[in-house]
């Protein structure tokens, strides 16, 4: 009976020894299949190898999944310091078992290979190619082209040329348009979705940031925004276009100081950008700097005399003025059309002499 067990023992530990170095043979001879056209056969060498890993792989994305849902904190005092390593050899085998499947026709099962290998690591791009191709096959031509841009970021060659060929940067404004007539509806959250979409297909692009900051700001989220108008001016610095957006961005954060910034940038670049010296003197204001926004005010109204916001806004910040100057701009401005200046005109006079 001991006998027997020893023997057991014994060939337990020969298998499980054949079985670990027998892995890496498995994956070998599974793509030399691969390569050489017979899919059935390596579809099988990697499904085995996939069995043999299964352990270290449920294993694996445990942790990674525990590993994000960790804050900054968490992540820094983890057993994990230096982020977490991803495990490319545990997605070799889907990877591969998702290339017999194509071979074999069978696209739903390559499908969700590719899905399982890109959960692994991250950074497969031999895998986002691959499903970003099915998903264009499928008529899913959005995501499939987002699945190729994120491969040609990864630097895969293939994706490169498959992108361009597939004019995927076209997509980019599709988003665009269908963000454009959210936008109009007032459907703010709904148009970033779109614009992030197109920012995904066409990173490149201002366009879809300049837009999706635009959002941001009436949803109030203006670091997002600026952030936004940030990466718009790392693809084309000094654009006045967005520069004053940021400016704008700036002003209803409240940040007048970065906002006095951007719009003296504008105007250095445009010295007759009325929008700007406007924005720029309420800027002015907000840190109280009233003299420096009655300058800006004045420019204003230099650049488009007809125009009363700027004789009101000059009025409003100049309404301490011991000379009633200010009564007169706010008259212009009310004969001018400025509804709100009618009535502080009105009332907008010295007193009268005092009897002697």
């Amino acid at each position: 009976m001991k006998i027997k067990s020893t023997l057991l023992l014994t060939f337990l530990i020969v298998s499980l020894t054949s079985t670990s170095q027998s892995l890496s043979v498995i994956i070998q001879n599974a793509n030399t299949k691969l390569a050489a056209g017979n899919y059935s056969e390596s579809e099988i060498d990697f499904s085995n190898a996939i069995r043999l890993n299964d352990p270290a792989t449920v294993t694996y994305l445990d942790k990674l999944k525990k590993y994000g849902t960790l804050n900054e904190y968490q992540k820094s005092t983890s057993d994990m310091p230096d982020g977490f390593v991803f495990n490319h050899d545990l997605a070799i085998p889907y990877y591969g078992r998702g290339m017999s499947n194509i071979g074999l026709g069978k696209q739903e099962e390559a499908l969700a290979d590719f899905e399982k290998a890109i959960a692994i690591d991250p950074k497969y791009a031999e895998a986002y190619c691959e499903r970003g191709l099915i998903l264009i096959s499928k008529g899913t031509k959005d995501k499939g082209c987002m699945d190729l841009r994120k491969a040609k970021g990864l630097k895969n060659e293939k994706a490169k040329g498959l992108y361009d060929s597939n004019a995927c940067s076209s997509m980019s404004t599709t988003f665009i348009i269908a963000g454009d007539s959210k936008m109009a509806t007032k459907d703010y959250a709904g148009a970033v979705a779109d614009y992030t979409a197109a920012i995904q297909l066409n990173s490149d692009s201002i366009q879809p940031y300049i837009k999706r900051g635009e959002c941001n700001v009436l949803l109030k989220k203006y670091d997002k925004a600026i952030l936004d108008y940030n990466k718009a001016l790392k693809i084309k610095p000094d654009t006045i276009k967005i520069v004053y957006l940021r400016g704008l961005a700036y002003n209803a954060a409240s940040n007048w100081k970065m906002a006095f910034a951007d719009f003296s940038s504008v105007v250095r670049l445009s010295p007759n950008y009325y929008e700007a010296y406007l924005q720029r003197g309420a800027a002015c204001e907000g840190m109280e700097n009233y003299r420096s926004a009655m300058y800006d005010y004045s420019e204003a109204i230099r650049i488009k005399p007809k125009d009363g916001l700027a004789y009101y806004k000059r009025g409003l910040a100049n309404s301490d003025s011991k000379d009633y100057s200010h009564c007169k701009d706010l008259k212009i401005a009310a004969s001018l059309g400025i509804e709100e200046a009618k009535s502080l005109a009105e009332n907008c006079a010295p007193p009268p002499p005092k009897e002697k």
